[in-house]
C-alpha cells in the first residue's frame, strides 16, 4: 500500500493517570511488571454492588500541588474542581502540556473531551455541593472550563463514542488538523467510579467477580478502573517549527459506527476496521498490537478472530498481541488513553509489554502471539496498532508509527 502524500499529525504530549500511578513512566513500568491494581472496593459493596473489584484510585492520586502554576486553583474554580473528575482532567492535562513544552493553548485551539455526557450549564449553582464520590458531577464531564492553560477562545468539542470516545477524538482531531483549520488540538477523557455507569455495567453482566484477566482460558469480565489521559497533537509542521520531537506520527485511523448489537462485539465489524486503519497507514503489518481486551469471553475472542482474519492472508506470524485492562481496570470512555501510552512505550523501548492477568491464553493462531509477558523486538517494525471498540458499535483503530518517518 503507498501513503497518502498529506500533512503528518504527530503526538507531542501525553499526560496519564492511572492506579499504577501518576505520569506515563509509572503507568509503563507497572505495565511492564505484570502488577495488578485491581481490589474489593468498600464502598460499592456498601452501594449494593455484588462485584466491586475494580482499580480505585486512593486520594493521593488527585492532590492538587498548591505552587503548581498549571494546577492553581482560583476561588471562582474550587467547588467544581473538588470533584474527581474535574480534578484528574485538570492533571492529566497540566502532564500532557508539560511533555510538549507548552505553557498553555490559545485561541483557535481545538478542545475535545470525551465521556458519557457533558457538564450542566457552567452558571449553574446547583452543581455545588454535588461532589460527592456518587454525585452527577462524577458522572458528566470533563469540561474544557476546568483544563489548565486553555484560552476560553479555544474551539470545543464534545465526544460520546462509548469505550471508543478517545480513539475517536483523535481520528476527528487528525482530520481537522489536515484540514488546516488550525495546527494544536488536545483530547482529554476521564473516568471515575459513580453510581449511573457502573450500574448500567453490571445491569449487562459484563463485570467480573474476580478481576479482568484479558484474553485467558478462566476469564470472567471485566473490571472497571479509575483515570484520566490528555493528548496533546500537532501537525508535523508546527512541531517542527517549535523544535519538539514527536513521539509518533498518528499514521492511519478507522472510526465507524457499525456493529449489529447493542452490546456484543461483531467480528466483521472489528476486522473492517483493523483493515481500514492500516490502509489508511499504507501498512500491511504493524511490529505491535494493543488490543482492546476488556477480559470479556465473547469480546476478547472476536478480537482476537478479527485479527487473525486479518493477518492470515498477508503472511503475519506471531505479531505480539497485549492489553493493560487486567492491571488498572477498564477507563471505559477514557480507555484508548492507556492504549496508546502503550505503544508509545513500544516504539520508544522496542519492547512490547504483556498482559497482566493473563497465565493461560486462548489460542490465536498463527498470525498473532498474545503475550504474558513483555517480550524485547528489536527486529520489529517500529509501528502499532490500537484497537478500541464500545458498545453499539462503536469501533475504532489507529496505527502510531516512529516519529523518524520509519516503519522498520
Amino acid at each position: 500500500m503507498a501513503r497518502r502524500s498529506v500533512p503528518d499529525t504527530v503526538i507531542t504530549g501525553l499526560g496519564l493517570i492511572t492506579a499504577y500511578g501518576w505520569g506515563t513512566d509509572a503507568y509503563w513500568s507497572g505495565l511492564l511488571s505484570g502488577s495488578r491494581a485491581l481490589r474489593p472496593h468498600a464502598d460499592l459493596a456498601a452501594a449494593g454492588f455484588d462485584r466491586t473489584v475494580t482499580a480505585a484510585l486512593d486520594d493521593a492520586h488527585l492532590a492538587v500541588t498548591a505552587h503548581d502554576a498549571y494546577l492553581a486553583v482560583t476561588a471562582h474554580d474550587a467547588h467544581r474542581l473538588h470533584s474527581r473528575r474535574s480534578r484528574l482532567a485538570r492533571a492529566a492535562t497540566a502532564q500532557a502540556l508539560r511533555e510538549a513544552s507548552l505553557t498553555g493553548l490559545g485561541p483557535g485551539t481545538l478542545v475535545v473531551t470525551v465521556g458519557q455526557t457533558p457538564l450542566a450549564d457552567e452558571a449553574d449553582d446547583s452543581r455545588e455541593g454535588t461532589t460527592t464520590r456518587w454525585g452527577r458531577e462524577e458522572f458528566a464531564g470533563p469540561s474544557p472550563a476546568d483544563l489548565p492553560g486553555v484560552s476560553p477562545r479555544a474551539e470545543t468539542v464534545y465526544l460520546s463514542q462509548a469505550c471508543a470516545s478517545v480513539s475517536f477524538a483523535l481520528d476527528y482531531v487528525r482530520t481537522w488538523l489536515r484540514s488546516g483549520c488550525g495546527t494544536t488540538a488536545l483530547v482529554v477523557g476521564t473516568c471515575v467510579l459513580n453510581a449511573y455507569e457502573y450500574a448500567g455495567m453490571a445491569i449487562t453482566g459484563a463485570l467480573s467477580p474476580t478481576g479482568a484477566r484479558p484474553f485467558d482460558t478462566a476469564r470472567d469480565g471485566t473490571s472497571l478502573g479509575e483515570g484520566a489521559g490528555a493528548i496533546l497533537l500537532e501537525t508535523a509542521a508546527a512541531a517542527e517549527q517549535r523544535g519538539i520531537t514527536p513521539q509518533a506520527v498518528l499514521a492511519g485511523a478507522a472510526a465507524r459506527v457499525n456493529g449489529r448489537s447493542p452490546a456484543a462485539s461483531d467480528e466483521a465489524a472489528i476486522t473492517d476496521c483493523v483493515l481500514a486503519a492500516l490502509e489508511d497507514a499504507g501498512l500491511e503489518r504493524v511490529g505491535y498490537i494493543h488490543a482492546h481486551a476488556t477480559g470479556t469471553v465473547q469480546g476478547d475472542t472476536v478480537e482476537l478472530a478479527a485479527l487473525g482474519a486479518v493477518g492470515a492472508p498477508r503472511g503475519w506470524v506471531a505479531v505480539p498481541v497485549s492489553g493493560h485492562k487486567g492491571g488498572i481496570g477498564h477507563l471505559m470512555h477514557a480507555s484508548s488513553a492507556p492504549g496508546i501510552a502503550a505503544a508509545l512505550g513500544f516504539l520508544r523501548t522496542g519492547t512490547a509489554p504483556g498482559t497482566p492477568g493473563l497465565d493461560s491464553p486462548e489460542a490465536a493462531g498463527r498470525a498473532i502471539d498474545v503475550l504474558t509477558a513483555p517480550r524485547r523486538l528489536p527486529g520489529a517494525p517500529r509501528s502499532c496498532l490500537v484497537n478500541s471498540f464500545g458498545f453499539a458499535g462503536n469501533n475504532s483503530s489507529l496505527v502510531l508509527t516512529a516519529p523518524d518517518g520509519s516503519t522498520r
